[in-house]
């Protein structure tokens, strides 16, 4: 069987429990992210193929996730490992770093790298999935975005170069969303849901609503479809 990991934030997390006692509760092990839609998918097309694991963990960026890291993911020896950072760090999503921009980038950027490199280390011939960052312009932090997209599109970047670098899968997300609320706007509009475009798929311009779960799903099968 093969076995897919999926690392990341409270995107990924999805309020699964994380106790391991609490294992053998099979309807809470993967949450109710974008992984239970793939997970969904993939184990009803190929019953028993796969060993699916998310150990995403609310609040995590490339800094703390290294605490947890070899637990976490080189100890569950995984075949597949996907990977979603970069939306938490030190600031508020308004462009505005303690360590200054510049730092906070290289920091990102090296913290990535070496989590990739310590995971590739532990197996030579492990596929990787990054999958791009993802920000909109939801109520008050549209105010910020101005200040904040400019780093913030020089991380989504770092990731791409990332997956360049080491051979990896590379998942866009941003231009696909952007485009994803271009065209519901008008049928939101007749339907007439009173919600914002961009909080309808992003509520508060970070975090997924259920049909953008469902959008990530299908741009990550999509993007891996060769490693499947």
């Amino acid at each position: 069987m093969i076995r897919i990991l999926f690392q990341g934030d409270s995107i990924t997390d999805g309020a699964r429990l994380k106790d391991p006692a609490s294992r053998w509760d099979l309807n809470h092990q993967i949450g109710h992210s974008y992984v239970f839609s793939i997970v969904s998918q993939l184990g009803r097309r190929d019953p028993g193929k796969y060993v699916f694991i998310n150990r995403g963990l609310s609040g995590d960026n490339v800094e703390s996730i290294a605490d947890r890291w070899q637990r976490d993911t080189l100890d569950e020896k995984p075949d597949i490992l996907s990977v979603l950072l970069g939306i938490n760090g030190n600031g508020k999503l308004d462009g505005n770093y303690p360590e200054g921009a510049e730092e906070h980038v290289a920091r990102f950027e090296s913290g990535y790298r070496a989590l990739l490199a310590s995971a590739r280390a532990e197996n030579p011939a492990l596929k990787l999935i990054l999958i791009e960052p993802f920000y909109l312009p939801v109520g008050e932090r549209g105010e910020t975005y101005g200040s904040f997209r400019p780093v913030f599109r020089r991380m989504q970047g770092i990731v791409k170069s990332l997956a360049e670098e080491t051979g990896a899968v590379f998942v866009p997300v941003q231009e696909p969303l952007e485009a994803l609320v271009e065209k519901t706007a008008p049928v939101l509009k007749e339907n007439g849901c009173p919600t914002d475009p961009t909080a309808y798929w992003l509520w508060d311009g970070v975090h997924p609503t259920e049909p953008m779960h469902g959008f990530l799903a299908d741009l990550w099968l999509a993007a891996a479809a060769d490693l499947l």
